[in-house]
């Protein structure tokens, strides 16, 4: 009866020794699959990650080349306009120069008209027998130019 307890005893330890080799390996292969599964879940992250990351970067060069664009063309705005700034200073220099020149033009023809209209005498003769009006100034203008020329003697 030792025997057979011995080989029932034995053949327990043998079938627990297999059920555990086997339970092992079962948590092993289940553990490995697990770890493929992770594996390939990580590679295709990585994988959409970089496509991103590409998408990204051409998105980023997009934005750069839109900006380049739009210095550039805000330089030559900027030119532009401080190029017309500077016409514009310019030419209001001219014009304060030109009305300062219109002013002193106005003063001088003024000055001139109030000079000729003092000096103007009236050399028309009245006769003493005469009603006389002063003539009005386009016959004075007449007069004067009719000495002048020699037709009319003083």
């Amino acid at each position: 009866m030792k025997k057979t307890i011995t080989i029932i005893l034995l053949s327990v330890a043998v079938l627990c020794a297999t059920g555990w080799i086997v339970w092992q390996q079962q948590t092993t292969k289940k553990a490995e699959e697990k770890h493929q599964q992770e594996n390939k879940t990580k590679d295709q992250q990585l994988t959409q990650l970089k496509s991103d990351q590409t998408d990204l970067q051409h998105k980023n060069d997009e934005q750069k080349k839109q900006i380049s664009t739009v210095t550039k063309k805000l330089k030559k705005e900027k030119k532009a306009y401080e190029k017309e700034v500077k016409q514009r200073k310019a030419l209001e220099g001219k014009v304060d120069q030109l009305q300062k020149e219109l002013a002193a033009a106005k003063a001088t023809a003024q000055a001139n008209k109030q000079t000729a209209q003092t000096t103007r005498k009236t050399t028309v003769k009245k006769e003493p027998n005469v009603t006389h009006h002063p003539p009005s100034q386009w016959v004075q203008d007449q007069y004067d130019w009719g000495v002048k020329q020699g037709y009319i003697k003083e």
